[in-house]
């Protein structure tokens, strides 16, 4: 008997790869991956632990109907906290993808914010916070707050993004802001965090006693080759950044860059998904914390 079925030439199997690779790379580019850090600490109380979920750049993009794809992501995590690194809300797109996360996960955990470049360049930096704040975050502008988290205090500090100088305050400097914030924590002996939008100010940070600061702004560099470029180009930093995304030892300090969860056809992410970052804080027996 004759076999009908026609083998696939070499050159049609050639000539869908690319159709292939595309769609497989556009799938990768577009799903969210969750990255989680594990980090360890002498200032919690024994075996106890801090989940936190830190969403950075979001530009208000939806995942999903009604942004279900995140907000069950985050509730899947359970966390104790929640951190908005900012660019949370986008100067072009509308807020709806914003609204929709917050009315999913206001009730999960404690939701902290700083702002970002662009909610500055909104215009209306104001109704932000006001909007924000309607759904129990709580705004950190250059401050820090004393709060407990399952039977530990903490610190969550935050400060603002430097473009609040060209959009609200003329005068602002983020440096003497800072100065005046945080020169009084190197006395309190507690678990330090702070949000601060921009990673490639870290020598800024550094100044300070914090633990962990937690970054977004650079969105993994846009193009990634692992493991040979981390990332290709970001904000502020320029090509193959420093800052990209992940995770950065500075002696006492930790500092974790999120590659941030916004997607646009203008900017497309190549081999660098949309990324929810989960920090796990785990206390270390020490009979003499620092």
């Amino acid at each position: 008997m004759l076999n009908c079925m026609k083998t696939p030439k070499r050159k049609d199997i050639l000539s869908i790869l690319p159709v292939i690779f595309s769609v497989c790379l556009f799938a990768s580019c577009t799903s969210i991956s969750t990255k989680t850090y594990n980090l360890t600490t002498p200032l919690l109380k024994e075996q106890t632990q801090i989940k936190i979920v830190l969403i950075a750049d979001l530009h208000s993009t939806i995942f999903g109907e009604d942004q279900l794809i995140l907000i069950d992501k985050i509730k899947t995590i359970n966390p104790d906290l929640i951190i908005l690194a900012g660019d949370i809300i986008d100067d072009i797109v509308p807020i709806t993808g914003t609204r929709l996360l917050l009315e999913g996960i206001s009730n999960l955990a404690p939701i902290f914010y700083v702002t970002g470049n662009h909610e500055f360049w909104t215009f209306n930096i104001q109704a932000i916070r006001e909007e924000l704040a309607s759904y129990g975050v709580t705004i950190l502008s250059d401050n820090y707050v004393k709060i407990e988290i399952n039977n530990n205090e903490i610190i969550i500090a935050g400060i603002e993004d430097p473009d609040k100088r060209y959009y609200e305050t003329q005068n602002y400097n983020q440096n003497e802001s800072m100065e005046n914030a945080f020169k009084e924590l190197d006395e309190i002996q507690l678990y330090k965090i702070l949000i601060a939008h921009r990673p490639e100010l870290i020598e800024n940070y550094k100044k300070y006693s914090f633990n962990l600061v937690l970054s977004g702004h650079a969105h993994g560099g846009q193009v990634r080759i692992p493991p040979f470029i981390n990332g290709l180009y970001a904000p502020h930093q320029g090509v193959f950044p420093k800052y990209a995304g992940g995770l950065y030892i500075h002696e006492n300090l930790t500092h974790i860059v999120s590659r941030g969860l916004s997607i646009t056809p203008q900017l497309p992410r190549i081999f660098n998904s949309p990324e929810l970052v989960v920090i796990i804080i785990e206390s270390i027996f020490s009979e003499t914390p620092p």
